[in-house]
């Protein structure tokens, strides 16, 4: 009877990488990336007269052996290399090296921030915006670097930002999410910085992101239509001047409705975040009277409602509607769907890349782009009874 070979374990590249070698190309890089190593490693004398093998680079470089093929025609037709002999070996030669221009160079390092909303998780959205912007800027010579970072409830300049910018010498940063505190930080950094969503607060900086004060007259416009009053609008631990903003569209919404705005029941805020904290402003509106809807700004914030009114022996949406200003992969699995809004994350990452190719524009600090919402029809909002 013959035996089954064991198949062997692949073994991750990024774990067994030469110590000769200027760095790995990350593996969402593409033929650019790799091109851009094999130059750099070239040029810094890595190799005396032949370049290693296809695999052998593939798997220094942590890309596939067909990335690597293209990548070395590349450097080929440039002189840099050529294969000659009966080994067919890429020799190197070392004068048209040191005569070129060094296109090594065109490589540039995206430093990406993105808030943790759990211990190890990036903020619902953050891993889509990755994605996009990898496939748009890696082929244009960006390798981007992700980090996680607890800084959604900072207040404060955190000293780990300069470290990292000390670490990873990016030649701009994007900040997902990010915070007053953030935007004063980018001030003061020598590196352009960009925000992707988040609050400014009382500074300006470069943002790209999905207008919430939109995203909210288009829900208020909704529930009034429907008979809807008495709408409460949680915001906890939010920014002072967003905070602000939200209270003012919320307030113009109801007025030309004809109906009075109370801060207590419309709009009750916290300077504090956790879920406590969203309890007890969701415990302050229905003691003024209890609402007929209630908009969250983000699925945590969803969730922790709808068990709120469910603990209450409330039904949605025959006692109450809901309705959430974001959007979710997994929103299909709730009972009911969620009325809620699909964040155009395309447009988003497109106009980053187009400002990250342009990055002059960074001179431009009123730089702002607000992209609009789609409010999509779900289970959660009927007639008031």
């Amino acid at each position: 009877m013959e035996l089954k070979r064991k198949r062997k374990k692949k073994s991750n590249p990024m774990e067994n990488l030469s110590p000769h070698l200027a760095g790995p190309v990350e593996k969402d890089s593409r033929v650019l990336q790799a091109e851009i190593a094999l130059r750099r490693n070239l040029r810094t004398g890595s190799w005396e007269k032949y370049v290693p093998g296809i695999r052998t680079l593939a798997t220094s470089f942590g890309v596939s052996p067909a990335t690597m093929v293209k990548a070395v025609d590349r450097v080929r037709a440039d002189g840099w290399i050529s294969n000659e002999g009966v080994r067919c070996r890429f020799v190197i030669h070392r004068d048209v090296i040191l005569k070129s221009k060094g296109k090594e160079a065109v490589l540039r390092t995206l430093l990406l921030l993105a808030p943790k909303s759990g211990r190890t998780e990036p903020a619902r959205g953050t891993s889509q915006i990755l994605l996009q912007l990898w496939e748009l800027l890696a082929p244009k010579g960006w390798s981007i670097r992700f980090h996680l970072d607890d800084y959604a409830s900072g207040k404060r300049r955190q000293k780990h930002w300069d470290e990292l910018v000390q670490l990873e010498k990016p030649q701009a940063v994007v900040a997902v999410l990010g915070t007053p505190a953030m935007a004063a930080w980018a001030r003061d950094v020598k590196v352009p910085t960009f925000f992707c969503g988040g609050a400014l607060g009382d500074f300006s900086v470069p943002m790209v992101g999905v207008s919430s004060s939109i995203m909210l007259e288009d829900a208020m416009s909704s529930l009034i239509s429907l008979g809807h009053k008495d709408i409460t609008l949680p915001l906890c631990e939010r920014s002072p001047s967003f905070a602000a903003n939200l209270k003012s569209t919320i307030s113009r919404k109801l007025v030309e409705a004809g109906h009075d705005f109370i801060s207590e029941l419309n709009a009750p805020a916290s300077d504090d975040g956790g879920v406590e904290s969203f309890r007890n402003c969701l415990n302050r509106a229905f003691a003024v009277r209890p609402p007929t809807a209630i908009i969250c700004l983000d699925w945590r914030e969803y969730i922790t409602t709808l068990c709120y009114v469910q603990q209450k022996g409330l039904s949605v949406p025959q006692d109450i509607s809901l309705i959430c200003l974001s959007h979710d992969h997994s929103v299909d699995w709730f009972s009911p769907i969620p009325t809620h809004f699909q964040h155009p994350i395309d447009k988003l990452a497109m106009t980053l890349s187009n400002w990250l190719e342009d990055i002059s524009t960074y001179n431009d600090f009123t730089l702002l782009a607000m992209v609009r919402g789609t409010m999509i029809a779900g289970e959660t909002i009927a007639k008031p009874r």
